[in-house]
Formats: C-alpha cells, structure tokens, sequence
C-alpha cells in the first residue's frame, strides 16, 4: 500500500469484507438457480451466463458457456433476446439444441481471424444430430472489419495494396489445399456456418449478411432443411458464396432470398471432405437470388463417385452473371440434374468476375494434365425462359462429351443491355487446354462436343439483330444424336 495513502477505518473494511461475502454467496446461490430454471424450462437466455449484448465487449465466453449448460442438459434452445448486439468469434453448437436468435437480436462476427481458433467460423458444430438454428434475427459476418484487419497485418493497412490478397479461409476446415493438421501461418477470413458431419439439421428464417468469405457451408451432412432464410452480401467482396453444399445427402433447400458478388447456390464436392462420399438427393426450391458469378451451380466435383439427382426449380434469377451452371474438370460423375419453372436474366460483369452472361452454362473439361475426368450426362433444363446477353454455352470434351442434354421448352430473348463490352466467352476456372476468356461471336446455342443433344420447343430470339457480337442460332461442332422439335433459332 502507498505509505501516504490512509489505511481505511477498520468498520470500513469490515463491512467491505462483509459486502464481499454477501456477493460470493448470492453468486453460489443465484447461478444454480438461473441454471436450475434453465434445466426445468429448457430455456438458456444468454444473457444470464453474463453476455453483455452491447456490440463492443466480446461475448464468446458467455455464450459459449449457456451453449454447454444446454448441451449438459441433454439439450433445448439457446435464446439471443431481441435488442442486443453480440459480438463473439467462434461458437460450437451441439446436439440436440435450437440456436434461436430473436427478432432484433444481431450475432455479429469479431474482425479478429485469431477469435475464430479451429473452427474457423463464426457457428460451427461437428458430428452433431438435431441441431437447429432458428429466429428472425440476424447474424451478420462484418466483412469490412475482417478485411481490414488483415490488412493491417500484411499489407500496411491498404485494402487495395497491390499484389496483396487476403487468404480465403481460417481454421482447419478448409475445402482445398491446407489439410486440418497443417499449421495456418497467417491470417485468413472466416466462414460464416461450417457444419462437418451433422445429421437433421434444421436452419430457418434468420438473416445472413456481410460475409467475409463462404455464407453457409454444410459438409458430409444428412437429412438438412435450409428454409426461408435470407443471404444479403456485398457485391464487391470475392468468395462470399452463399450456400455450399458440400458431400452432403438429403437436403432440402426451399423460400431463400440470396444476393451475393459471389456464387448463390452450389452443390459440390471438394478435395479435403472427399471421405464424405457423394453429393446427391437435393432440390432447390422456390428461391430467388442475384449474383456476380453463378445464381444456381453444380460444381468442383472433385472426387467419384460425384454427384448426382438433384434438382432446381421454381426459382427466379435476376441481375446475374451466369444464371444455371453445372462446371466440371475433376473425376466426379455429374448425374441426373434438372433445372426446371425458372426465369433467368443475366448481363456481362467486368472480367474479375468469372462468367459471360449466358443463362445457361455447361463446360466439361481436364483440370490438369493428368486429370481423369468424370461424366456429365443427364441433364435436363425445362420450361426456362431467359432474358439475357448471352446465349446457352454447352461444351463438352473431346473424349468425354456431354452426355444426354436436353432443352426443353426454352426461350432465350438475347439483347445488349449493360455497359460492359461482350463478344467473349469465358471457361474459367480454366484447365491446362483452354484459353479461359475468348473473343467469338455469340450463338443463341454454342455447343460442341456432345453426344446426345435435344432441343424441344426451343426458341432464340435476338433483341438487336444488327449487333455485330452475335452470330448464329446455334453454333455446333462434334454434337452427335442431335433431335429437333418445335425448334425457332434465328440467325
């Protein structure tokens, strides 16, 4: 003690002690009881484990603490109450709980990579069964923060330094490249959901926005319901996919509203989760979504035995780059997809952005030399109509042609209408054969290589004949069982 400081009177201290005390035993008294009352209701209000809700102090401890008191419980539902902003790193849901965020509450990610550890998300749960995230409220991923962090750690705090670029992922659940046991030697963005091996996953009606890298990414889960929820993402921020579902069965995806720079809506099976086994059994219902790159996409089917029965349907697409889009250069099969009752409008992107336009866009092909690339076949489009810059782009490979494609009842109304020059097809993500981006003039049906092509009740109608990007009705080369019924294609 400072020797000029007086020692307080000794009745002071007394009380203080006793002060002291009282608050010891109401804490021993008080928390049983609020977890006792948890227990009988299965109620777990995060703000009785000591969450602040202000926005600025970190919250993570607190909530993952009711988390685990629910868990211990046997399970329940983890209330976030209306009002409150919570700012928390990574959280690690368990089995049998509703995450339940209330209307008006915000969960909203720290802008510090390291707060995000091993899960690399800001909700993450693994191997969990009947797990649900519900509510109105909102989770909202705080993209510019995020990136500006690391650019205050690696590139003098210029967001736009040149030749510098954030990692595109944090922790160990990576989808390419960096294995789990592999040590991260700086700083990456974090996803925004990463559920790894789930079983009954429930997830509907709350907000995503600002994710700073994927939105919603579920790996190798069973029997998932994805409904009603809304994806509202920067539209300058590369890799803020919407959903990605990954090695995943049985899923449901039904109601959403994306917008997203980046891909809305893809199926996938990518390197590190191939022990996971194929994607398959999935539709896409009823959604409406926007994006910079693809709207709906099956893609990066990197491992057999692929993908396969799944279907997309009754979904509007708007102010796109590239509307529905199956991408394959890997050995996975791509199998039984139908893209069926749905309207497409599409208009050039400046060429950071990967696509051309087209409504449609098939494009198999070898990603490296020794690639042994899978099969596309069976694939359907029915009763689409499109408004677009573009018209359907159907390429296959030499030694692996498209296989049984059909178009049926499509219209395609093909017009200039943005500022960004066209005139080009685009393949990328490009494989050691092609050129990636190339100048050529338009078809309404560019197709090469398939073997078995139908066009049903097809028509391509130009908005600007005259306009000299554009070529023929339909530009074909190495297509072989081609069928034409009801077909309109002018020049």
């Amino acid at each position: 003690m400072d020797k000029t400081q007086k020692p307080k009177p000794l009745g002071v201290r007394r009380n203080q002690a006793r002060w002291a005390a009282v608050l010891v035993l109401a804490a021993m008294v008080v928390l049983p009881l609020i977890c006792g009352y948890a227990a009988d209701t299965g109620v777990f209000n995060v703000l009785d484990f000591g969450a602040r809700g202000d926005g600025t102090n970190n919250d993570t401890v607190a909530i993952q603490k009711a988390i685990d008191a629910c868990a211990s419980q046997g399970g329940g539902q983890v209330v976030l109450p209306s009002g409150k902003t919570f700012l928390t790193g990574a959280l690690t849901l368990h089995s049998g709980m509703d995450f339940h965020l209330a209307n008006g509450a915000v969960l909203k990610g720290s802008a510090n990579w390291r707060d995000y550890g091993h899960p690399g998300a800001l909700l993450f749960a693994k191997d969990a069964t009947n797990i649900t995230v519900s509510g109105n409220g909102i989770l909202d991923g705080n993209d510019r923060a995020v990136w500006q962090q690391l650019a205050d750690e690696e590139a003098g705090g210029d967001v736009n330094k040149a030749g510098w670029w954030p990692e595109s992922f944090t922790g160990d659940w990576w989808p390419f490249d960096k294995l789990p046991n592999q040590p991260q030697t700086h700083g990456g963005r974090p996803m925004m959901m990463i559920f790894i091996g789930c079983h009954q996953v429930r997830l509907h009606d709350f907000t995503l926005r600002n994710a700073p890298s994927w939105t919603l990414h579920p790996i190798g889960c069973e029997d998932v319901v994805i409904d009603s929820i809304s994806i509202h993402n920067a539209w300058d921020v590369p890799n803020n996919d919407g959903i990605d579902v990954d090695h995943c069965r049985n899923v449901r995806i039904a109601n959403c509203f994306i917008e997203s720079a980046d891909d809305c809506i893809v199926i996938k099976n990518t390197p590190n989760f191939a022990a996971y086994g194929a994607s398959a059994h999935i539709t896409v219902t009823g959604c409406t979504v926007s994006s910079r790159s693809t709207a709906l996409k099956v893609d990066e089917i990197y491992t057999p035995p692929g993908a396969r029965d799944i279907v997309f349907a009754d979904c509007v697409v708007f102010h796109s780059n590239r509307g529905l889009s199956i991408q394959s250069l890997d050995e996975g099969d791509i199998d039984n997809v139908l893209f069926a009752n749905i309207t497409v409008e599409t208009a050039f992107q400046p060429q950071k952005w990967w696509g051309a336009a087209e409504p449609i866009h098939i494009s198999h092909f070898p990603r490296t030399a020794k690639t042994k690339l899978g099969h596309v076949r069976n694939i359907r489009f029915s009763n689409i109509i499109c408004q677009s810059e573009n018209g359907a782009f159907l390429m296959g490979w030499s030694s692996s042609p498209l296989e049984n494609v059909a178009l049926d009842n499509v219209r395609m109304e093909i017009a200039k209408t943005s500022n960004v020059p066209g005139g080009y097809y685009d393949e990328r993500p490009v494989g050691v054969f092609t050129n990636g981006i190339f100048e050529y003039k338009l078809a309404g049906i560019y197709a090469r290589d398939i073997d078995g092509l139908a066009l049903n009740h097809v028509e391509v109608n130009w908005g600007k004949a005259s306009d000299k990007a554009y070529g023929k009705g339909l530009d074909q080369k190495d297509v072989k069982n081609l069928e034409a019924d009801h077909v309109l294609l002018r020049p």
